[in-house]
């Protein structure tokens, strides 16, 4: 019996019909699987790389909220007075009381802008002397809450002493005082003093008022007293303005222009000041008013 070898089957493609068939699958087949390897590496790198170097969008800063502190109040501190609304008028606050509120004083300038005296070595007129320290004098009473009754207008007035004791009369002063630099011909003769008049239906005061002023002067000043007679204080019956006014009165030297010395030092703008307190020390003294 005759044996029977099966045979190996070979693909074969006889047919260009099958042929063109498969080569369109293999075709399909490596399209896809490049596709696939695209899809699937390098479209993740470029979408990476796109994102690693893209510029960011910065993000809005938000301000910060910091909560106000809310204001210690110091116990030891005032309360503050509320703001007045506006077109109100504020109430007016009272000037505190002076020391010599309610007093009525008389300053007297001595000499008129006639007079032609002059410092021996200032050259400085008596009058202009007189006025400034008078001026002085009356700032710091009215200072104090006074009023001042003033004989001269101004540095050029020249009034008679008659009129000037009338005007202390009719401003009801209750003491006058005048200012003068004295001139005498020996030029070593220096100091203050004062005169009161000799015969006066106040005398005793007006005594005690040239006292009270020319201590209170001198002590300020430093300036000797003069004496005269054995006194610093003389009585005078010939003068017009001391005899003529009615408040206790005197005259007070605030030295001598007739001295070199002292002519310069009582022109001296700043000494004055220190010569007005002095005068005014004084009538403070005499009216019993602490200072």
């Amino acid at each position: 019996m005759k044996k029977i070898v099966k045979r190996r089957r070979t693909f074969r493609i006889n047919n260009p019909l099958a042929f063109g068939i498969l080569c369109a699958m293999i075709l399909i087949l490596l399209v896809g699987v490049t596709y696939a390897l695209v899809a699937g590496v390098i479209s993740p790198a470029i979408v990476q790389y796109r994102v690693a170097n893209a510029t960011p969008t910065p993000s809005p800063t938000v301000a910060p909220v910091t909560a106000t502190p809310t204001p210690t109040v110091d116990p030891n501190l005032p309360t503050p007075t509320p703001t007045l609304e506006p077109g109100t008028t504020p109430t007016p606050t009272p000037k505190p009381a002076g020391a010599l509120d309610g007093h009525v004083i008389g300053i007297d300038p001595a000499r008129g802008y006639s007079s032609q005296i002059q410092g021996v070595s200032t050259k400085v007129y008596a009058n202009r002397l007189n006025y400034a320290v008078a001026t002085l004098v009356k700032q710091l009473l009215e200072e104090q809450g006074a009023t001042v009754v003033f004989t001269l207008a101004d540095v050029k007035d020249d009034k008679t002493a008659n009129e000037r004791a009338t005007i202390f009369n009719n401003g009801k002063v209750e003491l006058a005082v005048r200012i003068e630099c004295n001139y005498v011909s020996a030029s070593d003769t220096r100091g203050a003093m004062a005169w009161v008049p000799e015969d006066h239906d106040r005398k005793s005061d007006c005594g005690k008022l040239a006292s009270a002023v020319l201590d209170a002067y001198v002590e300020a000043t430093g300036l000797q007293l003069r004496d005269f007679k054995g006194t610093s204080v003389v009585e005078k019956s010939d003068e017009t303005f001391l005899n003529k006014t009615n408040a206790p009165v005197c005259t007070l030297f605030i030295g001598h222009i007739s001295n070199s010395t002292e002519d310069k030092k009582i022109n001296d703008a700043e000494f004055q000041k220190t010569m007005a307190q002095g005068i005014v020390n004084g009538i403070l003294k005499y009216l019993g008013v602490n200072q």
